[in-house]
Parts: structure tokens; C-alpha cells; sequence
């Protein structure tokens, strides 16, 4: 049912005014493609900022740019000298740290793919991913090693296992997991050097094997191509009017794209500081914000409402954080959200195969109940989910994408053969969400298709 409310106008009272680039829709068409890859980014960066900081891990000293390159070049040295080639699997089963960030780093600036495994996967669901994904070395913190015994048998192409600790130490304890080929990741780093890897990569090769959530199955590995992220990311600092002096904090775990690609590279490819917690804590939020200077930053699911029903501190008005991307935004106390705590939302959406295709754009009024616009470089419709023909504005139909330049989405991985051409027939992609588009063009989320119900001629929301 469509509201009769008009829609806030959330530019005021809270104000923001760019303070960088102008919004460009069409940026895509005129970026230089070969910049489109992180390692080229991070390599450009080094040379250009030098000492400047860049990424900082909870109340540890900085690492600066030249540093996040120099060890970013020791793991992909070691890889290298490990027996890997460009285009093999590298999987990631540590927390949130500056070390997680400089092994993805190193990873891409060898040529091999990336495929980060979510920390809270155990028995079969954390062997399917490992051995689904074809990865011959797996980077693990020493608390998970104990997870590792019961599948270690199931998991035959897993050549090499590097253990990260908490401390540094390049002793651990192997909890039962005697793996021939284990070293430790100080270890590991201190015995590479930090020359650039010669290694060519292009932006059509791939950066990440990213796992779906499985929400109708099991999950599908996306291959993202290195244009995907350079995408994404660029296209999060067209929106958060990202910029070199800007501090940009998460404490989202790095096994997504959020914080990989919305957060971090944003940072990098902007001059900016990157800070990263180990995961969300309601009680040390505001402080972090404060402490660390954070400018921009995201938040994702009921995290809005846990900051909402946190008692009130001094800390959430003594901040310089301008901006914040919900994904979603709290549509229900979102004006009060924003006046209480002095920041301005964006919203937007995006699923792990196509990266984030609707946004608010900056300077239009916030549609409460919207996911925004066509992100630059998309193009979306509304369509009848049998048929894939385009609905009239308003009408409810599946959300089926496909962006305006190549090398953004692809295909599932490990021969999904038919998955890939059900879910992109038509060249389109079939996100399997329903939702409608009004006649300004913003963008509404309605429900999972599959969970739409159609009676007597209505289409019902199981919401």
C-alpha cells in the first residue's frame, strides 16, 4: 500500500554540505580502467602519501600507507614463494585486525583470489567453504584451529595453513590440528621481502570469491572481479562524499563487503584513514567514534536500534562524524535518530553478486521507506517475475539488475552452471527480492520473492 504521507524532507534540520568532488553519475565513463584494481591503488597511494596514516586497528598505532604496501608486498612474496599463482584460491578465517586487512592486500597483489570465510562457520559449513572454493592455503587465527580437526581429511586441496595470534607470537597451540604445512604468521611475514611482486593484474581479473548468506540453499561463491570492488567503492565515495582528510570506521567484520569494499578501499583510493574494531560493542561505540576522530561510517541490520536503546552519553553529540550509511536506515524513528545523535543517513542496496546498486543521492530529500536511486554504473528495473517484462511505477515485481560497464558481475562459482544462468538469464540479474519503483525513480524494497503471496489478483507481503 503506498503512504499518503509526503515524503520527509530529512535535509533539514540536518544539514550537509559537500565539502569535496561533485556527484557525478558517469564517473564510470571516464575513470581509466587500469586504476580499477586495488594493488594499483594501494601502490600509487604508497608512492604518493607516503608516511601519512592510513590504517589504524582499535588504539594501536598507525600503519602508514608506504607501511600497509611494504607488508602487503611480504605476504605476496611469501605466497609466491609458497608455489602459488595468480587466479588460485587464498582463504581468510581470522577476526577483524590490521593484519586481516593487509593479508587481502597481499593476496590481490600476487594475482591469487581472495575468498574470506565468515568466523562463525564450523564443521561441514566451514569445509564447504574451503573446499568449494579450491583454496590451497588458508590464513587462520589460532582460535579457530580447533575447528579445523574434524574436517582436516575432508579438505585435501589445502596445501598450506599460515596461523595468525592475537599477540604476534610465532608460537601456538595447535588444538589437535596437526596440519604438515602450518607456520606461523609472524613468521611467515618476517621471512619475505617487501619488493613489489611482478605480477601484472587487470581489472577484469578476479579479486574476491565472495559467499552468498544461503538463503535459498547452500551458499553460492560470487566471483568478484577487481572492477566490482573498484566500483563499489568508488561509488560509496561519490555518495559519502569521501575525501583525504575523512576518517572511516567500521566495526563490521571484514569477511563482508561492507567493510571491505564500503569502508576500507573507499579510505585507500581517497587518501583517507582507515579504522577498524574488532566487531560491534553498544557500550564503547560512541567512544570510538569520538576517540578516533571518525567522519563516516555504516551501519547495517538492528544496529541502528541497539545505538537508539543505549542509554544516552555525552560521547554521541561530541563527535565529528557527518554521515552514516544504514543498509537499512530505521525508517520509523529515523528523524529522531539523526537529531539525537547529529548525523545525516544515506541508504542504499545491494546483494554480494551485483555490490551496492541503489543509493540516496546527495542534495535530494530522503524518501523514508526508499533504498534510493540507480547507483552510477546500474540499471534497474521493476519486473513480473515469470516473464522478466517490465512493470508499470508503483506495481510490485522482482528487482532485476545489470550494470552499464563490464567486469562487474559474473558468475557463481565451482560449476553453478545452472544457477548462473537461471539467476542471470536474460542478462539481466534476478535478485529474487520484490519491490517497486515510483515515478521518481526511488527505489522500494519490499519482500523476498519467493515470500510474496498472490491472492485474488493482489500481490500480499508475508510481512
Amino acid at each position: 500500500m503506498t503512504s499518503s504521507k509526503k515524503p520527509y524532507d530529512l535535509r533539514h534540520p540536518i544539514t550537509y554540505k559537500r565539502e569535496n568532488e561533485d556527484f557525478d553519475v558517469e564517473w564510470y565513463k571516464k575513470e581509466d580502467k587500469k586504476n580499477w584494481v586495488l594493488p594499483v591503488v594501494l601502490k600509487k597511494q604508497a608512492k604518493k602519501l607516503g608516511k601519512k596514516p592510513f590504517l589504524q586497528f582499535g588504539y594501536k598505532k598507525p600503519i602508514s600507507f608506504f607501511g600497509t604496501n611494504q607488508l602487503a608486498n611480504k605476504i605476496a612474496n611469501g605466497l609466491i614463494k609458497l608455489g602459488i599463482e595468480k587466479g588460485e584460491k587464498v582463504a581468510v578465517y581470522m577476526p577483524n585486525s590490521d593484519d586481516y586487512v593487509i593479508t587481502w592486500f597481499g593476496i590481490l597483489k600476487m594475482g591469487a583470489v581472495m575468498v574470506p570465510i565468515n568466523t562463525a562457520y564450523k564443521m561441514d559449513f566451514l569445509q564447504y567453504i574451503i573446499d568449494s572454493s579450491d583454496s590451497k592455503v588458508l590464513f587462520i587465527a589460532e582460535e579457530y584451529l580447533e575447528r579445523m580437526h574434524p574436517i582436516a581429511k575432508r579438505i585435501p586441496q589445502l596445501k598450506h595453513v599460515i596461523v595468525w595470534t592475537r599477540t604476534g607470537s610465532e608460537k601456538y597451540e595447535k588444538h589437535g590440528f596437526d596440519f604438515k604445512k602450518m607456520i606461523s604468521y609472524t613468521k611467515f611475514v618476517k621471512a619475505q621481502k617487501s619488493s613489489e611482486p611482478k605480477v601484472e593484474i587487470t581489472f577484469m581479473d578476479h579479486a574476491r570469491l565472495m559467499y552468498t548468506s544461503g538463503t535459498t540453499g547452500r551458499s553460492k561463491g560470487v566471483v568478484r572481479p577487481c572492477a566490482a570492488d573498484y566500483s563499489s567503492a568508488y561509488n560509496y565515495c561519490q555518495i559519502m562524499d569521501v575525501g583525504p582528510d575523512d576518517v572511516c570506521f567500521t566495526c563490521l567484520p571484514l569477511f563482508h563487503s561492507n567493510a571491505m569494499v564500503m569502508s576500507v578501499y573507499p579510505a585507500l583510493i581517497k587518501g583517507a584513514k582507515s579504522v577498524v574494531e574488532e566487531k560491534y560493542s553498544a557500550s564503547h561505540f560512541w567512544n570510538w567514534i569520538k576517540d578516533h576522530g571518525v567522519t563516516k561510517f555504516n551501519i547495517v541490520g538492528t544496529m541502528s536500534y541497539f545505538m537508539w536503546n543505549t542509554p544516552p552519553v555525552p560521547e554521541e553529540k561530541q563527535h565529528k562524524a557527518k554521515l552514516v550509511l544504514g543498509s537499512p536506515a530505521p525508517h520509523d524513528i529515523i528523524k529522531e535518530f539523526m537529531k539525537r545523535f547529529n548525523i545525516k543517513f544515506m541508504e542504499g542496496y545491494g546483494l554480494t553478486e551485483i555490490g551496492q546498486c541503489t543509493w540516496m543521492r546527495p542534495g535530494e530529500p530522503f524518501r523514508v521507506g526508499s533504498c534510493g536511486k540507480e547507483a552510477p554504473g546500474y540499471e534497474i528495473i521493476i519486473a513480473d517475475p515469470e516473464t522478466d517484462e517490465e512493470l508499470p511505477r508503483g506495481q510490485v515485481g522482482e528487482i532485476i539488475v545489470r550494470p552499464r560497464t563490464p567486469n562487474i558481475m559474473l558468475h557463481y562459482y565451482n560449476k553453478m552452471y545452472e544457477k548462473s544462468v537461471q539467476d542471470f538469464r536474460n542478462f539481466w540479474f534476478h535478485t529474487g527480492d520484490a519491490g517497486r519503483m515510483d515515478k521518481d525513480d526511488y527505489i522500494y524494497f519490499v519482500d523476498r520473492v519467493k515470500d510474496y503471496i498472490r491472492r485474488r489478483g493482489e500481490n500480499i507481503s508475508s510481512f
